[in-house]
C-alpha cells in the first residue's frame, strides 16, 4: 500500500506540472487571439473601401468584362493557396484544413503553402509542384510578402500557365466555431460586387478605367489574401486556447480524481494499521 501511494502522488506532482503549461499556453493563446482579432478590425476598412472602388469601376463600365484578371482561362490546373499552422496543440485546426485539401485539391495543381503543418503534408500526398517560399507568412503575418505571393500567382494566371487561384483558409466565426473554405480569389466574380451599394455610378477614373482596374485588383487581391491570412491565424490561436483550457480542466479533473484515490489510499493504511495495534493488543 505504501507504494502505492508513492506512485499516486508521482502522478498527481507529472498532472500538476502538465497543467502550469496548459494553463500558461492558453495565456499565450488567449494573448495572441485578441491581438489578431484586433487586425482583422483594422483591416476592414482598407479591404472595404478596395473593393467598394472596384465595385464602383464594374458598374459604370460594362466593357471591362475583358479584363486580364476577369477572363477564364481554360486550363484544367489551379492554384492554390493553403493555409495551416507551423505549431501543433491547436486541437482539430490542421486536421479539418487537410480534409479541406483531401476534397479540392488535385494532384496536377500548383500549390502555395503557408505553415509547415501543410507544407508536410504535401510532401507526404501531392504530386503536383509545391511552392514553400511563403511557409512562414502565417508567423510573420508581413504584408510585404503577400504582395510578392499575390504577384506570384497572378503572374500564373495572366501567362494562363492556370485556370484559376483559390485559397484554402480557415474562417473564424466566434472563438469556439472557425471552419475551413475554399474561395476563387481570379477570375474575379463581379457578382460579388452587384450587391454593394454604389454611391456614384458616374465617377470619371483616369487616366482611365482598365488602368485604374489593373492596378486596383491586385490591391484588392492582396487585401483579401491578407485578411484571410490574419482570420486563419485567428482561428488558429483560438482552437488553440479551446484546446489548452479544456487540457487545463482535464488536469484539474484527473488530480482531484488522483486525490481522492490517495485520501482513500491512506485512510485503508491507517485502518489496518489500527487493526493490526489492535489485533497485537488482544493477542496479549
Amino acid at each position: 500500500m505504501p507504494g502505492s501511494m508513492q506512485e499516486i502522488k508521482r502522478r498527481i506532482k507529472s498532472v500538476e506540472s502538465t497543467k502550469k503549461i496548459t494553463k500558461a499556453m492558453e495565456l499565450v493563446a488567449t494573448s495572441k487571439l485578441r491581438k489578431t482579432r484586433n487586425q482583422l478590425d483594422e483591416l476592414k476598412p482598407y479591404y472595404q473601401g478596395v473593393r467598394q472602388t472596384c465595385a464602383e469601376i464594374l458598374a459604370s463600365n460594362k466593357g471591362l468584362k475583358d479584363s486580364a484578371y476577369l477572363a477564364e482561362n481554360k486550363v484544367d490546373k489551379d492554384v492554390y493557396i493553403v493555409i495551416s499552422s507551423s505549431l501543433g496543440l491547436c486541437g482539430g485546426y490542421n486536421a479539418n484544413v487537410f480534409k479541406e485539401i483531401s476534397q479540392q485539391i488535385k494532384d496536377e495543381d500548383y500549390v502555395y503553402s503557408i505553415g509547415s503543418k501543410g507544407t508536410n503534408y504535401f510532401r507526404r500526398t501531392h504530386q503536383g509542384p509545391i511552392n514553400t517560399d511563403f511557409a512562414s507568412l502565417n508567423s510573420t503575418l508581413a504584408f510585404d510578402e503577400v504582395t510578392k505571393l499575390v504577384k506570384s500567382v497572378t503572374d500564373l494566371y495572366i501567362n494562363k500557365e492556370v485556370g484559376s487561384i483559390k485559397i484554402i483558409y480557415t474562417e473564424f466565426v466566434n472563438n469556439l466555431t472557425f471552419k475551413p473554405r475554399t474561395v476563387t480569389l481570379l477570375p474575379i466574380d463581379t457578382n460579388e460586387f452587384e450587391n454593394i451599394e454604389i454611391t456614384n455610378k458616374f465617377t470619371i477614373f483616369e487616366p482611365s478605367p482598365e488602368e485604374v482596374l489593373d492596378s486596383l485588383i491586385p490591391m484588392y487581391l492582396q487585401a483579401v489574401v491578407y485578411g484571410y491570412l490574419v482570420e486563419s491565424v485567428t482561428s488558429e490561436n483560438a482552437s488553440r486556447r479551446t484546446s489548452m483550457e479544456n487540457a487545463t480542466d482535464n488536469a484539474e479533473e484527473l488530480t482531484e480524481q488522483l486525490l481522492l484515490k490517495y485520501n482513500q489510499a491512506r485512510q485503508t493504511a491507517i485502518t489496518n494499521e489500527v487493526s493490526e495495534i489492535v489485533a497485537g493488543a488482544n493477542a496479549q
